[in-house]
């Protein structure tokens, strides 16, 4: 079932080179969409209330996070944000303990956003530092500087946050791996508990694929950007982050309980233009449109919005199904998403889910990667070694 929703705000002040997640810099729809969320947020809480049959969206007791990501979440009027988890608060059984979760970049939040927040409910934010280096955040074309970004974080916490996590970007042209745990220490020194770390990419469709994709190599080598990620994993791990997934590391308690849910292939709502879920046999989205979204929702029938949800219906303007998933497919799955974390494949929790061996599902797979040195086998686990981490796509590809 369904314990997790995902919020998608799709407005940014402007384009960061490096990304490809679906934002817009036209702010002047942005009222009519939230709006338009608010309105999708309390038709889904009708949609379960008054759901009967046997399907994936019966029985749907507590919901354990909210998570508003982007975008620029924190670019809104804080009352629009505020509204739309208030929303979802009346429309769902929300856990005493949930976590609720918003994204903010350090140019955009301030500390009576942070009070509203607060007050509104959330109790995790995620702030988009990516360096304080300025050199490095001009080069990725962040709106912030080093200073601003650590008065953001400072102003976190003086709201009465505690579940802070801040995210990095390494492999960046002119980075260096001592500069990268310069910002670590920082963080760690202005209490921030999780740190997400994640390897420069250059994305198809982005500015920073225009700029470098003939060039990259000789900017950062992979043999560079490899010691910059174990270096950064090591020095996480000296200051007391353990590292939990591929780019995530937390002090203890302080996991991504949202994100935790990605990886173990939980079920979750979606909810904004940009937005994708997971229910049942089903992964859907809402499309890339802002536009179609809003209209969508204006003149969307509940019935209609129960039906596509129960995967009855397929033709709407933003709703789509990107995915039927067999067994087989969702067992393809769990390599994909649990070979990014260092626990691992559970093999005892997939035989009690599948009926089978994972082993004996992917046998061939298996034995190669063991063989090379890339997957190791403990106790009742599966998980890349430190070598396979470096080839994770590779043997994740092996599964496929």
């Amino acid at each position: 079932m369904a314990r997790h929703i995902y919020i998608h705000n799709a407005f940014c002040v402007r384009k960061c080179p490096y990304c490809d997640f679906y934002s817009i810099t036209d702010t002047s729809s942005i009222e009519a969409f939230y709006k338009a969320a608010v309105k999708e947020t309390s038709m889904l809480g009708e949609v379960i209330s008054s759901n009967t049959g046997r399907n994936a969206l019966t029985d749907i007791d507590n919901v354990d996070t909210i998570y508003f990501g982007g975008g620029t979440p924190s670019l809104p009027d804080s009352r629009l944000i505020c509204e739309l988890l208030e929303s979802a608060v009346k429309a769902f059984n929300i856990s005493p303990d949930a976590e609720i979760t918003i994204e903010v970049n350090p140019s955009s939040v301030d500390p009576q956003k942070l009070s509203d927040y607060r007050r509104a409910g959330f109790n995790r934010i995620s702030v988009g530092v990516q360096s304080l280096d300025d050199k490095v955040l001009k080069t990725l074309g962040r709106l912030h500087d080093s200073k601003g970004a650590i008065s953001a974080i400072e102003n976190i916490a003086k709201a009465g946050f505690t579940n802070i996590s801040a995210d990095l970007i390494t492999g960046v042209p002119g980075e260096s791996l001592d500069g990268i745990k310069k910002d670590i220490r920082t963080f760690k020194d202005l209490g921030v508990k999780h740190i997400s770390t994640y390897s420069l990419m250059l994305e198809k469709g982005t500015a920073f694929y225009d700029r470098y994709k003939d060039t990259i190599e000789d900017l950062i080598t992979p043999s560079v950007e490899r010691e910059m990620y174990h270096g950064t994993r090591e020095y996480l791990s000296e200051l007391g982050y353990s590292s939990y997934e591929i780019s995530n590391s937390c002090l203890e308690g302080y996991k991504s309980i949202h994100n935790s849910s990605y990886w173990n292939s939980c079920e979750y709502f979606a909810i904004g233009a940009g937005s994708h879920g997971y229910l049942g046999d089903m992964r859907y989205g809402h499309k890339d449109d802002v536009r179609a979204y809003i209209e969508e929702m204006n003149e969307i029938k509940p019935e209609d919005y129960r039906a596509f949800l129960e995967g009855n219906k397929s033709e709407l303007r933003s709703l789509y199904v990107e995915e039927m998933l067999s067994d087989e497919d969702k067992m393809r799955e769990v390599p994909f998403l649990r070979l990014r974390t260092t626990e691992g494949i559970l093999l005892d929790e997939f035989r009690r889910i599948f009926g089978v061996e994972f082993e004996d599902v992917f046998a061939p797979a298996v034995k190669s990667n063991i063989e090379k040195g890339l997957l190791e086998r403990k106790e009742r686990t599966l998980r890349l070694t430190r070598s396979g981490l470096d080839l994770a796509n590779a043997v994740i590809e092996d599964f496929l």
